[in-house]
């Protein structure tokens, strides 16, 4: 006999043996094996542990096992432990191998997904130039040389995408005291709390507190919210959020096309006080890079008959590195009595901004131009004297102009040197503050997102 025959008798010798075995056996393989006799059956052990738990049970103790009714020697019930178990046993008995494939593994579920984020955007802040001496008659702080930080905006947001079809946010927004009176705590308010549903061709359902159309899609593409607001909401044309519900989405039949309306209450973050209610459509071409155009209608229904209808369209440019718009917007306000004109608002606003230095340095700058009429007569804007960190006068239209730069510190933090001012086309008290014809603030922008 040859010595590769006689190496291949030992080790098919061993292998046997190994097999043939005593409970505890094990093969120089590492291998588990041992067969039971049981009330009239066989049970097939390939794991330790479970031949150890049977034992300790008295038999009574099999765990998840697969049973072959006559399949031992004699008609037996074998019970096997494992697929493993079974190739053993076939082995020893001479049965041939069989093939168990291995189920497929279902990927874990990414759903439900939960996202924290937030941001912070303030200023250091000096107010040069002001229109008046006082703000009020029952405040009679001084704007003018006024200094100090405050903070802007303070975002925390929660988002939850419980499957591919619906998610879910909601947000806590907190900011300083911008009518420059006692400034009290930071407290924060719910910003918004809807829900969506994503259904056919990419449509989306929002239901809950949640952005205007009004500006919510240009406040995105403009993209400079920290420095400033867009128009429409700087001058309070509406409010930022509204309690409603909203359909939108693509316009599959020409690309980049899109259409959104909203109906809702016309009452900000706050809950229903009238049966009067504001609907709003957009419809708007967006390529990215490249041209994007918007038009927008809305028509609120108020008390007293005090309707408001808006229109606005804007144009604009963007790729990579520059951004360039151009926006109309009027409104009408109803004065809801006979005899009492209505109050019209046109507003013109132009900016450019250039990443000349991607993620690390760019400029900006913005022009508005800001008139009221009322019977034919060019007044003011109605309500500037309410806006936050500006209180700016009524009574004479004006232009609004801002300009400045940002540094990068990281993707996520910038600071930004700016200035903005407003010059009224003329003195909007001439007759207590002759020359005072502007307001203008310095300010470095902090802002920092996580």
């Amino acid at each position: 006999m040859s010595l590769k025959a006689l190496c291949r008798g030992l080790l098919a010798v061993a292998a046997l043996a190994a097999l043939a075995g005593v409970a505890s056996a094990q093969s120089p393989l590492n291998y588990f094996y041992n067969e039971v006799v049981k009330d009239g059956r066989i049970y097939v052990f390939a794991t330790g542990q479970r031949f150890d738990t049977f034992e300790k049970s008295g038999g009574a103790e099999v765990g998840q096992a697969i049973t072959r009714p006559g399949y031992g020697p004699n008609g037996e019930t074998v019970v096997f432990d494992s697929e493993d178990a079974i190739n053993l046993y076939n082995y020893k008995h001479g049965l041939p191998g069989e093939y168990f494939p291995k189920p497929k593994e279902v990927p874990k579920s990414p759903f439900p997904a939960g996202k924290f984020s937030g941001l912070m955007f303030g200023d250091y802040y000096f107010y040069d130039k002001w229109h008046q001496d006082q703000i009020s008659a029952t405040n009679t702080n001084n704007v003018q040389g006024q200094q100090g930080f405050w903070f802007r905006r303070l975002y925390l947001t929660y988002d939850l995408q419980l499957n591919e079809k619906f998610t879910t946010r909601f947000r806590l927004e907190a900011n300083s005291n911008g009518q420059f009176t006692n400034p009290g705590n930071i407290n924060p308010y719910i910003k918004d709390a809807y829900l969506k549903w994503t259904f056919t061709g990419k449509q989306v359902l929002t239901l809950g507190i949640q952005p205007s159309l009004t500006f919510d899609w240009y406040e995105n593409w403009y993209g400079l919210r920290h420095i400033e607001k867009t128009p429409a909401d700087l001058y309070r044309i509406d409010s930022s959020r509204d309690f409603g519900v909203t359909v939108g989405g693509p316009i599959t039949a020409v690309k980049n096309l899109f259409y959104a309306a909203q109906y809702g209450n016309d009452a900000g973050t706050g809950s229903e006080t009238d049966k009067y209610k504001i609907v709003r459509l957009e419809a708007r071409y967006d390529a990215n890079p490249g041209i994007a155009l918007e038009g927008f209608y809305s028509h609120g229904r108020r008390p007293n008959g005090q309707d408001r209808t808006t229109a606005q369209g804007i144009v604009g440019y963007r790729n990579k590195v520059v951004r360039v718009a151009g926006q109309y917007l009027y409104q009408e306000r109803k004065s809801g009595k006979d005899g009492v004109p209505n109050q019209k608002i046109d507003i013109w606003s132009a900016f450019g901004y250039w990443e000349f230095a991607p993620k690390k340095a760019d400029i900006f700058g913005r022009f508005d131009d800001v008139k009221g009429k009322l019977g034919g007569v060019d007044t003011g804007l109605p309500g500037a004297d309410g806006i936050d960190y500006w209180i700016m006068s009524t009574k004479q239209p004006f232009k609004t102009y801002i300009f400045g730069g940002e540094w990068y510190l990281h993707p996520s933090i910038r600071i930004s040197p700016n200035v903005a001012w407003v010059s009224y086309d003329n003195d909007p008290d001439p007759v207590k503050f002759p020359g005072r014809d502007k307001d203008r603030i310095y300010r470095i922008t902090f802002f920092w997102s996580f």
